[in-house]
């Protein structure tokens, strides 16, 4: 451990807030003892109840089987870990419980105040039991687990988990899903996924396992529990590096803050199933290893590593993947989850737009895309959808179902351009969906143009076709449930695209050699000699490279990047001006030396933030995309499956136009949203412009 974080962690063990957990006195597992939050009148509830239900009836218990059948529709199993110590041969028992009984007022999406199940075998006695919220890793079982005398395997993940969270001296209770569901039997899969939000519900606690400690696992939650103190009061919104000594954290050269960035790496944090496990939760408690901090504190660490920049620092510095990566800014993930839960307990969500947030989240089966959300949606939603895992109902099948009943929602709850802009991958066949629809099985290529925060503000290609309160923008073709009812208005055809971007970036050193991005997209634009009032070629160029945003997407973007690209574009090409209509500020005519806006300014204070703006907003828009110029002369930001010949669209309500692809016979296929510079203020709608009726197969 380097200096500064040895003098960091002497400083935090002598605060007087540090908290100093111990796993078996703070998180306490379940047992077949009393639990405090199952109090007297809560028995007498469960008594009175019981007596109102039929004796139970037990099957004959058949000795060659390890599980016998679930009679009850909420009926499920928990698991009694024997004690044992930390090396000894892993076993437990299996116990019938019923999660029918609920007492006490709703609140949000949780039913009841209801803290534990109740025995299949004496509905008068209460059962506490602790939830396992973790990752199962590969599907690859070769460990060692003994239940109720059969053998079994599970998962390594899973062993390390039950070692940990076994004691020496008495059982614990635990609801885990690898164990306690019937995983060969796909009936009783459906038939135990919607209890899902019940079992999280009525847990006594839920017990978050990240795994086994690793390199500075430790140190980066001590971290995270100071972070969520020192922080709290900070309003920088970029928070200076220079700066975390003063604030009394570790100096911007601590191993720590890698070790923090990978701790928040761990897979669990991309697990989709996580999200109904968080929110549900009312006791989550985070374990690696031997160390732990409460969820609330881990969301609030994460919560001040995003809004004050310093998380995407720490992405920048210590994630191999911070451009080319898919899983972006992990503590944004994880506060995410908590904004996630805030709505979702407010009943302020629909199931499309969990389905968004979540599209970066891992699942082993495809439809769990969908299941995997109804446990925190309303019952609205939970109604429409019959959990199976037959082979012959397909993920396309539950996608295409997801989205023609997100449709049928009261107007309020939908907009055309959230349901388009979430298609962002290859629609010409072979998923068995309309292109209209989105394949959530794949991860999002791009970031959005139409449904990024704030983008109603920045984008109003609809013109005078804006959105209006309760009016349909489209609809399902009743006759035939694969195609979508659209009104749009023709713009223009592609007639050109660059190469796909990739990997793009942006430096202000070397960058005749490292700006490739910027130099193919140079030479491209380069064949333009003029363009459209009010821009120029350089203005449009430089408003396509960033799609008219500033770095956090949330604003258009301000004039003071036209200098900087300007001076970027230059010294990339070694050309100037590198393009017709180019802008030169007054600091960039100024004499060398003497106030002249040069390279070496763009590292530090005001020019040094607008380039690291433009710098991220340039990754944001061309990430995944292609260049295009279409035939009248238009440049534009395109889906990198277009081809020359598809067609601009402006769609009714649509804040962004859509590239659409002629399939014949009227119908179009959606190829993506798209960016076209000159006409996102609503230039392509005229005074007498009218739509046309369209349809989406």
């Amino acid at each position: 451990m380097g200096d500064s974080n040895v003098e960091f962690f002497q400083d935090s063990a002598n605060r007087e807030y540090w908290p100093q957990y111990d796993l078996d006195r703070q998180l306490n597992l379940a047992t077949f003892g009393p639990n405090e939050l199952v109090t007297e009148k809560v028995k007498t509830k469960i008594r009175e109840w019981a007596a109102t239900k039929p004796p139970p009836v037990r099957p004959e218990k058949n000795t060659e089987a390890l599980y016998r059948p679930i009679g009850d529709p909420y009926g499920i199993r928990v698991l009694e870990i024997h004690a044992g110590a930390l090396d000894s041969k892993l076993n437990g028992s299996l116990h019938h419980c019923t999660l029918e009984f609920q007492h006490g007022e709703p609140f949000g999406l949780y039913a009841s105040s209801t803290r534990c199940a109740v025995s299949s075998d004496d509905l008068a006695t209460p059962v506490s039991y602790t939830a396992l919220s973790y990752t199962w890793g590969p599907p690859v079982f070769d460990a060692d687990f003994v239940c109720d005398g059969h053998p079994m395997k599970i998962t390594t993940s899973l062993e390390s988990a039950l070692r940990h969270f076994r004691r020496q001296d008495h059982s614990v209770v635990m609801w885990i899903d690898q164990i306690c569901i019937n995983q060969a039997d796909r009936a009783e899969k459906g038939q135990q996924i919607p209890l899902m939000s019940r079992i999280y519900q009525h847990a006594m606690n839920t017990a978050i396992w990240l795994g086994d400690a690793g390199s500075g696992s430790d140190a980066a939650i001590q971290l995270l529990e100071d972070i969520s103190i020192r922080l709290q009061f900070a309003t920088d919104a970029d928070l200076d590096p220079a700066e975390f000594e003063r604030m009394g954290l570790p100096g911007p050269e601590a191993d720590i803050w890698d070790s923090t960035w990978n701790f928040l790496s761990r897979q669990w944090f991309t697990r989709l199933w996580i999200i109904q496990e968080v929110i549900l939760s009312r006791d989550p408690w985070v374990v690696c290893g031997d160390a732990l901090m409460v969820w609330e504190n881990l969301a609030s660490a994460c919560m001040q590593l995003a809004t004050t920049g310093v998380s995407k620092w720490m992405q920048m510095n210590f994630s191999e993947g911070a451009i080319s990566g898919s899983r972006g800014d992990v503590a944004q993930l994880a506060w995410q989850l908590d904004q996630i839960k805030a709505r979702a307990l407010g009943n302020s969500t629909t199931l499309f737009s969990l389905m968004i947030l979540s599209r970066g989240a891992q699942c082993w089966d495809a439809r769990d895309k969908v299941y995997g959300l109804l446990g925190v949606v309303d019952e609205s939603h939970q109604d429409v959808f019959k959990t199976t895992y037959a082979s012959d109902y397909t993920a396309a099948k539950l996608y295409h179902a997801a989205l023609t009943h997100h449709i049928s929602l009261d107007k309020r709850s939908w907009s055309l351009h959230e349901i388009l802009s979430a298609v962002d991958h290859d629609t010409s066949g072979g998923s068995g969906l309309p292109s209209w629809v989105a394949d959530w099985s794949k991860p999002r290529e791009t970031v959005a143009f139409a449904s990024a925060s704030g983008s109603a503000g920045i984008y109003t290609a609809h013109g005078k076709f804006a959105p209006q309160m309760l009016k349909i923008d489209a609809e399902v073709n009743p006759k035939n449930d694969k195609e979508l009812k659209v009104k749009g208005l023709f713009f223009d055809k592609i007639a050109g695209v660059s190469e796909a971007f990739d990997d793009p970036d942006l430096f202000c050193t070397d960058p005749a050699s490292k700006n490739q991005a910027l130099l193919v997209a140079h030479n491209f634009v380069s064949r333009l000699e003029e363009y459209a009032p009010p821009h120029t070629v350089f203005s449009a160029f430089w408003h396509t490279l960033v799609a008219g945003k500033d770095g956090p997407g949330r604003l258009k973007c301000p004039e003071s990047f036209a200098e900087v690209v300007s001076l970027i574009l230059d010294e990339s090409s070694g050309i100037s001006p590198s393009l017709p209509g180019q802008t030169y500020s007054k600091r960039q005519l100024r004499p060398k030396g003497r106030g002249k806006l040069e390279l070496e300014n763009l590292k530090s204070r005001a020019p040094g933030e607008t380039f690291q703006e433009i710098r991220t907003a340039t990754r944001r828009a061309l990430r995944n995309r292609r260049l295009g110029i279409t035939s009248n002369g238009y440049l534009g930001l395109f889906p990198k499956f277009s081809v020359e010949g598809d067609e601009v669209y402006v769609l009714d309500g649509c804040h962004v136009p859509f590239l659409l692809r002629n399939a014949g016979e009227g119908k179009f296929r959606l190829v993506g949203e798209v960016y076209v510079c000159g006409i996102m203020g609503g230039e392509a709608v005229s005074a007498d412009a009218s739509l046309t009726d369209m349809i989406l197969a």
